[in-house]
């Protein structure tokens, strides 16, 4: 028996004999309460804790007269676990739903997820959310995340992936020789290609490191820069929207498999409000952060168009590895995203 399997079997056992929902009367069901766990590693005013946030207000009113009602405890910015620990904590069910960066994810069952990350995919924010939200995006990735015992509830938002450093980046070429803060397998392997030396390290570790000079820079979004302080110990940005990055937002399917269809009604209810909530801040903020950042200090580098051009071409290797290794489903998510571009095209 696999530490898995006895995880699943002993949480199965402990839910049903704590809340004795699977046997209880209906009236004593409707009286039953269960605390659960919310946990993810941004700070509550970021879009992403926007998303958990209004989650866990969302699931306490709509579960208020469901047949168990859940009273969600939010641990925000890495309280309970950090972005490296929560998809292992939500496939154990160490916490009930948490926030997934799917670049901490490993394995064959992965490779189809790694679109998430992919450079220079998306033309605008509602392309974005047009393409996760087609059949063939959402299927793929709530199939695919099963197999990790996750419950995809849903999209959150994150903002764009930019490049931070202390000494200017234009072109990919300026890149080479620099120690870069990685969060995943595609961007360790972006910066690979770019002549980087690629670290990955959570979020939160990031400000000591550029401080101590242990990394030259790191990909992060505008937002971490703003609410991380990382102002302080960087000098230059860009503006390339290097990717259009979501998180997701998952319950532990063992977890999940315990609750009645009323009570998983509300939730998935409770977190399509959170996602619309998330993706509209995430848009808003990620428009007036660059000059907040220059407000600071920092200096926000704009390429020309034959610039992007460059950075587009240096990061086409990992969309071909993608094409190859995903095969037809990977074609299937690259038609949508297509479609998306096309419907939703930038200005």
């Amino acid at each position: 028996m696999t530490k898995l399997t006895q995880s699943r079997r002993g949480f199965l056992a402990t839910s049903a004999a704590t809340l004795g929902v699977l046997s209880a009367p209906s009236a004593l069901r409707a009286q039953s309460e269960q605390v659960i766990k919310i946990a993810y590693n941004l700070p509550e005013h970021h879009a992403t804790g926007t998303y958990f946030e209004v989650l866990a207000e969302e699931i306490a009113a709509r579960t208020a007269d469901t047949s168990i009602k859940l009273v969600p405890q939010t641990f925000p910015d890495g309280q309970l676990y950090n972005d490296t620990q929560l998809p292992d904590a939500i496939s154990t069910g160490a916490t009930h739903i948490g926030q997934v960066n799917l670049g901490f994810m490993a394995g064959r069952d992965a490779e189809l997820l790694r679109i998430w990350a992919m450079p220079f995919l998306y033309e605008t924010w509602e392309a974005e959310w047009a393409a996760e939200d087609s059949a063939e995006m959402r299927n793929a990735f709530s199939t695919q995340l099963a197999k990790y015992d996750h419950e995809m509830l849903g999209w959150t938002a994150y903002g764009t992936v930019e490049i931070y450093t202390n000494t200017p980046v234009r072109v990919p070429a300026d890149m080479e020789g620099l120690k870069m803060r990685s969060f995943g397998l595609d961007a360790t392997r972006l910066l690979s290609l770019l002549g980087a030396s690629p670290v990955t390290m959570s979020s939160q570790e990031i400000y000591q490191a550029m401080q101590r000079g242990t990394i030259d820079g790191c990909l992060t979004g505008p937002s971490s820069v703003l609410s991380r302080k990382l102002t302080e110990v960087t000098q230059y940005g860009t503006n390339i929207a290097l990717a259009r990055l979501p998180f997701v937002g998952s319950a532990s399917k063992m977890w999940w498999d315990t609750l009645p269809e009323d009570v998983q009604a509300a939730v998935n209810a409770a977190a399509q409000v959170a996602q619309t909530a998330s993706r509209e801040q995430g848009k808003a903020d990620n428009e007036a952060i660059a000059e907040k950042l220059r407000a600071e200090g920092v200096e926000i580098i704009e390429p020309t168009v034959e610039e992007r051009q460059l950075w587009s071409e240096a990061a086409q290797p990992l969309l071909e590895d993608y094409k190859e290794k995903t095969g037809d489903a990977g074609a299937e998510i690259l038609q949508a995203i297509e479609a998306a571009n096309a419907e939703h095209p930038a200005s």
